[in-house]
């Protein structure tokens, strides 16, 4: 009888692992993403060394940050990797469709130019999908405190467009309309948007800074700090655009450009960061 008592346990013991197994194996398998294709400085590759988005540039602060806004055909490249969309992320459940609402599809040389009319979602989960992330907190990379745009030690977009601190604009401390893209130029031809890269002295003087173009004006940039997760809680966009004068050109210039996480307009576009 023993022997029986022994023989049932081991074999009802041995079914209960099995149905374990079974369970475990009948849950969805999560995919590990691949690690990023690096590229120079230790940071992820963009488009010309085999991954997505713009190539990077590691600052003495110890983060990359992406040389131009993401392009068109750097976010249609991205699209067209995930024909079932961009993974959205929890702040982002309600995101249906990752597809720009205006300047789309891209064409000719538009390709080039910033990607725009994408909201924070879209920002976000590009970054992602390129091994990067939304700007954010020095440190960490995550959102950081909606009231420290300003602050070189907490916001790496800020810290990277005023050189840590040093300057009120990523080129220096005066208003210069002839640096970059804004809406005081006297040549009004020079209004709207174009292909990155086009304004060649709008960087930093500082030459650890110097190869991160357009932090101020051509098109605004989404950055990791909201109030709130919901569809309409501001978020804040940096660096003014093509649109704004002098004030928005700013490095220092959030308490004004915000806008909710869902928003898309024509004058906004992003970039990423990576630690």
């Amino acid at each position: 009888m023993k022997k029986l008592t022994l023989v049932s346990l081991f074999a009802g013991l041995g079914l209960a692992v099995v149905g374990v197994v079974f369970l475990l194996r009948s849950e969805p398998v999560i995919p590990i993403e691949p690690e990023p294709r690096m590229g120079a400085d230790g940071c992820p590759a963009g488009e010309l060394t085999g991954g997505l988005g713009p190539e990077m540039v590691r600052l003495p602060e110890g983060f990359c940050i992406d040389k131009t806004e993401v392009t068109r055909a750097q976010y249609k490249a991205a699209l067209d990797r995930n024909p079932s969309g961009l993974e959205p992320s929890s702040s982002c459940k309600d995101n249906s469709s990752f597809t720009p609402s205006c300047e789309w599809p891209p064409s000719g040389k538009q390709g080039n130019f910033p990607v725009v009319c994408v909201d924070w979602c879209d920002a976000e989960a590009f970054c992602r999908a390129a091994g990067k992330r939304l700007c954010g907190k020095r440190g960490d990379g995550k959102a950081y405190p909606f009231e420290s745009y300003d602050d070189p030690a907490v916001s790496e977009w800020f810290a990277a467009c005023s050189s840590n601190g040093r300057y009120a604009y990523t080129y220096g401390d005066e208003f210069d309309t002839d640096r970059c893209r804004d809406a005081d130029a006297d040549d009004h031809t020079q209004w709207g948007l174009a292909e990155v890269g086009s304004f060649p002295d709008c960087h930093s003087p500082e030459a650890a800074y110097a190869d991160v173009l357009d932090l101020s004006g051509h098109v605004a940039e989404w950055d990791n700090s909201c109030k709130g997760d919901g569809p309409e809680a501001p978020c804040r966009i940096r660096g003014g655009s093509f649109q704004h004068h002098s004030r928005g050109q700013r490095c220092d210039m959030g308490r004004e450009l915000e806008w909710p996480r869902n928003r898309r307009v024509e004058a906004v576009g992003f970039r990423c960061c990576a630690d």
